[in-house]
């Protein structure tokens, strides 16, 4: 008898963990569903937090590159406007140069018919033919050259006044000079006046 006791009691042991393993199951089940939406949930959550940051990420790129187009434009017009000022400043000095060029001019012009003249005074001659010199060095070191008024007649670098009929001279020869003509760095300043032959 204590053997099928001890055999009921066994089996109802058994039994008994067989119920908890089912308890336990069910419970497992029932819990499942659960975990399984939560896990669903965050996986959608992450999902939707990596798109989130891939849409930012996307923003922030396009933002960059209007940044930087905008940067490289505005470089491109800063270096733009350093040429256009270094050239204005360039022009602007060699206008400069130009306007008191033209100014002194009649100048040189009234020492040139200075000296042609007769003059007693040899000190005072030498004194300003020293002057009209340096005046001239002055004038070419600034680029200023004298227009040659020898052969033919140029329109682009003379002014005819006259025309003659001289002997000896070609048709479009240059007879006389009445007035020297200047250019600065290839630029005419003042054309030189002439008498053209006919």
């Amino acid at each position: 008898m204590a053997e099928k006791q001890e055999k009921q009691q066994v089996e109802q042991e058994r039994a008994a963990e067989e119920v908890k393993e089912q308890v336990v199951e069910e419970r497992a089940e029932e819990t499942k569903p659960e975990e399984k939406e939560e896990k669903k949930t965050a996986k959608h959550k992450a999902a939707a937090k990596k798109d989130k940051a891939q849409e930012k990420l996307k923003i922030l790129e396009a933002e960059k590159e209007e940044y930087l187009n905008a940067l490289q434009r505005e470089r491109a017009d800063f270096e733009n406007y350093k040429k256009r000022n270094a050239t204005l400043a360039a022009s602007s000095f060699q206008n400069g140069v130009a306007d008191t060029v033209m100014v002194i001019l009649p100048i040189l012009d009234n020492f040139e018919r200075a000296l042609a003249a007769e003059c007693g005074d040899k000190a005072f001659f030498e004194g300003m033919t020293m002057i009209m010199r340096q005046m001239q060095d002055a004038l070419r070191n600034l680029g200023v050259e004298e227009i040659g008024a020898d052969g033919q007649f140029d329109p682009e670098v003379h002014n005819a006044v006259m025309h003659v009929e001289e002997e000896g001279f070609e048709t479009n020869q240059i007879v006389e000079v009445l007035q020297k003509g200047y250019s600065l760095n290839g630029k005419v300043l003042r054309h030189s006046m002439v008498k053209v032959a006919k």
